[in-house]
C-alpha cells in the first residue's frame, strides 16, 4: 500500500502532497492559473505527463476541480494558502543555502510577473517593454495595456516604448521583497531607457511576488 501509514495528520497530508511538483501545482492554482499550458508555463521543468498525473491526483483528493477545461482549487485546496505562504516564508528568513544561481530562471520571473499588476496603474494604450537580462541572448517583452500584461516572444510589430536591462539574480531578490528599486537603479543592476515618465511609473505596474513577506 503507498503512503506512509501513520495517523499523524502530517504524515497524511504527505500521502497527498510529498510527491515531487505537487506543491508547485497547487502554487500556479493559488495565483490565478486555470489552464493546463498556464500552469505548466510556471513550472517549465515539468513534463506534460507528469503534470497531467499529478492534477489528477489532486484531483482524486478533492483539492482540484476541472470544469470545461480549466481548473480550480477547491476550497480544501484553497486552504493550503498559508501553508505554501509559510513555507515561502521559512525558506526567504531560515533556509541556509539562499538563493542559488540555479534556482534563476528569466522564464519563470517573467511569466510571473505578467500576473502580478496593478490594472489600474497600467498605460491605457497598448505598451511594449523589452526586458534584457544580461548574459542572455534572448530578449522576453511585456505588453501592458488595462487590464494586464502579455509575455510575447517577439514585439508583434510594436515601437519599443521601454527598453529594460537588467542582473537576473538583482531583478529577482527584487521580486522577492530582498530588495528595493531604488538600490537597483543606483547600483545600475538594472537601467532603463525611454521617457521618464514611463521610466518612473513600470516598477509600480507591479505587486512583486504573491509570496513576499508584508512591509
Amino acid at each position: 500500500m503507498a503512503g506512509y501509514q501513520q495517523f499523524c495528520p502530517i504524515a497524511r497530508a504527505l500521502d497527498i502532497l510529498g510527491e515531487r511538483w505537487t506543491l508547485l501545482v497547487v502554487r500556479e492554482l493559488m495565483m490565478g492559473e486555470r489552464h493546463f499550458n498556464g500552469i505548466q508555463r510556471g513550472i517549465p521543468r515539468i513534463s506534460r505527463t507528469m503534470l497531467s498525473a499529478r492534477l489528477k491526483r489532486l484531483e482524486s483528493a478533492g483539492l482540484v476541480k476541472r470544469n470545461d477545461g480549466e481548473y480550480q482549487l477547491t476550497k480544501a485546496g484553497e486552504n493550503l494558502a498559508p501553508v505554501l505562504r509559510e513555507l515561502g516564508h521559512w525558506a526567504l528568513e531560515s533556509d541556509p543555502r539562499g538563493l542559488r544561481k540555479e534556482d534563476l530562471s528569466p522564464e519563470v520571473l517573467t511569466w510571473d510577473m505578467r500576473r502580478r499588476v496593478v490594472p489600474d496603474r497600467l498605460p491605457e494604450h497598448p505598451t511594449m517593454v523589452e526586458l534584457r537580462f544580461r548574459g542572455a541572448g534572448t530578449p522576453y517583452f511585456l505588453l501592458a495595456k488595462r487590464p494586464g500584461v502579455q509575455l510575447c516572444a517577439e514585439d508583434g510589430g510594436f515601437d519599443i516604448a521601454l527598453h529594460v536591462d537588467a542582473d537576473l539574480e538583482a531583478l529577482t531578490r527584487f521580486w522577492l521583497g530582498e530588495s528595493t528599486w531604488v538600490s537597483l537603479l543606483r547600483s545600475e543592476l538594472v537601467t532603463l531607457t525611454g521617457p521618464a515618465g514611463l521610466r518612473r511609473e513600470f516598477p509600480t505596474w507591479f505587486t512583486g511576488y504573491l509570496l513576499r513577506p508584508r512591509v
